[in-house]
């Protein structure tokens, strides 16, 4: 099952990267078997965490309410569903130029996206608790290890050198943060338009 790959990807990375060269499942199996389900758990135990237990201020605790909660729910899970298809399209696009094999389905970079970003995935467990540093720090922690499975990854799923490689991760970490920027962007424009947060003290 493309779910096991999780516990894979987290404990015996080089095993699981070959398992999926092997395995080229297609991107309709991973965005709905993988992603569409491991995405919303970041999401899903935000909600929890800001709407049940909120931020600790001296004596007070500040939570969101539900309303606007599940608004900023369902915008991040879109956003983190956007973010892969594009950061996935712009693998396969590069695929190419960095000498990389190239598929018509464009599997190989999705499988690369989505299996690289299983330990953001699972991190998002630690929003169940919104303590800011907490979160940021494990998180940090979380993307680190992501880019250090994609520098892995990158040589076995796009059939590349490992020398070739390195640009070629150079190149994508480029683009993720490109689309990282354009996101917080964009979050700033929603704000502006009254899709921000709306706090209430307990």
């Amino acid at each position: 099952m493309i779910l096991n790959h999780a516990i894979g990807m987290l404990f015996r990375p080089d095993a699981e990267w070959a398992s999926i060269k092997q395995e080229k499942p297609t991107p309709i199996a991973v965005y709905s078997l993988y992603i569409l389900i491991l995405a919303a758990i970041g999401p899903v135990c935000a909600y929890y965490g800001t709407v049940e237990m909120g931020w600790s201020i001296g004596d007070r605790i500040i939570k969101l309410t539900p309303d606007s909660a599940m608004l900023l729910v369902i915008l991040t899970y879109l956003a983190i569903l956007a973010g892969s298809f594009a950061l996935s399209y712009g693998i396969d696009w590069m695929a190419n130029t960095f000498g990389a094999e190239h598929e018509q389905n464009g599997n190989n970079a999705v499988a690369l996206v989505a299996y690289s970003l299983t330990p953001m995935y699972v991190a998002g467990l630690t929003l169940l608790y919104p303590d800011p540093w907490i979160n940021a720090m494990i998180l940090l922690a979380a993307a680190s290890y992501g880019a250090f499975l994609m520098w892995k990854g990158v040589p076995v799923v796009m059939g590349m050198s490992k020398e070739q490689s390195m640009v070629y991760c150079g190149a994508i970490l480029t683009l993720a943060l490109v689309l990282l920027v354009s996101t917080l962007a964009t979050t700033g424009l929603l704000w502006n338009f009254g899709f921000g947060p709306t706090f209430i003290e307990t």
